[in-house]
């Protein structure tokens, strides 16, 4: 049950995304504004006043993402816009703002003001059914509450939305695009065609800027981007059995960190903490483990109730922050940047085939001891709809209970709060009746 002073935030946040809602279309900079000062001075809470029951890594994710968030909205002229999968190094080393749909989304919609940038977009006849994250972010570039930036750059890796919205922005906003495009079957040739097509925009980048691109440094970035994915591959097994002092936001945000802010200093220093905490600042956990496929809705208040810092359940491992992963390892490292990060984009278990998210799935499972799997079928993605079905028999078959829920991880008036409620206790029952026999 929420506490009074819970109701009272609520309702305060209720209010705040109201009156964004209301001057999305009139005073677009207004709302830019108003979002600016909620997200700075949400940065300084969790600066000052973080939250004790997450472990420090948790409570720096959420920081970095909002970071990034903020740095593109307060500096447009820097910025770039580009999707979740797309190696970001390039932009970091050239001192510029990435930013991605998924973290627009997640921080629009914690500030409950989402619905206004999807009727926006709406408006502007992206269809209701469209992917609720893209159309967060044409409503609000589309009416000028993000700013229209001076390069978007985009790849083909995972969904349909990002081959149309990202064009679509590009046509509408009138500024400079480049696309990269990721082979279906994985092969070293596919990998050096990418790293073509990364120089190529590299070369964009620097003509748009009017910034030279260090290859000194991007080759510092590169060698953090493998570090931190070394650190995540390397803690998997620890967090079995393990209390993981998680939530839904921060395995969100950690999505966001380990695509958006790669290779930064501030993953450098995340890594840091993670290798320290796992197992050192855990304990045994009697719960159950959950494996978790696809995005998160981290403002459903059931799913809080099921999963964040709960005794009874937990999210061991969340699938979008371990999508970057070669079998038998990396073949190009930190000297051959641009090898590396196609390397990521071409082996990502999001490209090809339904059958190498299984794969992947199914050793994530493995690896933490998982008591089952929740796969969520985010409202408009095809992808992930597609091979639901598939993954839960191939989870199932291996021995890991699997639930398919439908919503959205973004937008609030698509989550059935009360049939998710429904069918989460109920899963959790079955599979606590599962350990017990």
């Amino acid at each position: 049950m929420a506490t009074d002073a819970e109701k009272s935030s609520t309702d305060l946040i209720a209010r705040f995304g109201q009156l964004v809602d209301s001057q999305i279309e009139t005073n677009p900079a207004l709302a830019r504004r108003l979002l600016l000062t909620g997200f700075k001075a949400e940065r300084l809470r969790t600066q000052l006043l973080p939250r004790r029951e997450l472990l420090p890594s948790g409570q720096l994710d959420n920081r970095l993402t909002l970071e990034g968030v903020v740095g593109a909205l307060e500096h447009p002229d820097r910025m770039v816009l580009t999707s979740m999968f797309m190696p970001s190094e390039i932009f970091h080393a050239m001192g510029l703002y990435p930013v991605i749909a998924e973290a627009i989304g997640d921080f629009f919609s914690g500030a409950q003001a989402e619905q206004g940038f999807v009727t926006a977009a709406e408006q502007r006849s992206v269809p209701e059914s469209y992917c609720s994250y893209h159309k967060v972010l044409v409503g609000a570039t589309a009416a000028g509450v993000i700013a229209a930036p001076r390069l978007i750059a985009n790849c083909s890796v995972a969904c349909d939305a990002n081959n149309l919205t990202f064009k679509w922005l590009a046509r509408h906003l009138d500024c400079e695009r480049r696309y990269i495009d990721v082979p279906y079957d994985p092969s070293e040739d596919a990998v050096h065609y990418v790293a073509d097509e990364l120089r190529e925009l590299a070369s964009a980048a620097q003509d748009v800027f009017n910034t030279k691109l260090d290859q000194r440094v991007l080759s510092q970035h590169v060698a953090r981007s493998i570090r931190a994915l070394d650190v995540m591959e390397r803690t998997l097994p620890q967090r079995a059995r393990r209390t993981m002092h998680t939530t839904m936001t921060i395995e969100m945000m950690r999505s966001c960190s380990m695509h958006m802010m790669l290779g930064t200093p501030q993953v450098d220093h995340l890594m840091d903490l993670v290798q320290q905490e796992i197992p050192a600042k855990t304990h045994p956990y009697a719960g159950l483990n959950l494996l978790w496929s696809h995005t998160m809705p981290y403002f459903s208040v059931p799913l809080q109730r099921a999963v964040d810092n709960s005794p009874l359940a937990q999210i061991v491992a969340s699938e979008m922050c371990f999508d970057q992963f070669r079998p038998g390892g990396w073949r190009h490292d930190a000297g051959e940047p641009f090898e590396h990060m196609a390397e990521r984009l071409v082996y990502n278990s999001y490209n090809g085939p339904a059958e190498r998210r299984v794969d992947r799935l199914l050793h994530l499972a493995r690896t933490t001891q998982a008591d089952g799997a929740i796969v969520f079928c985010h409202w408009g993605c095809k992808e992930t709809m597609g091979a639901s079905q598939l993954i839960k028999s191939s989870l199932e078959e291996a021995g890991f209970p699997t639930l398919v829920l439908d919503g959205d991880g973004c937008a609030r008036r698509n989550m059935p709060e009360g049939q998710t409620a429904t069918r989460v206790q109920a899963f959790l029952e079955m599979l606590q009746s599962g350990r017990r026999s």
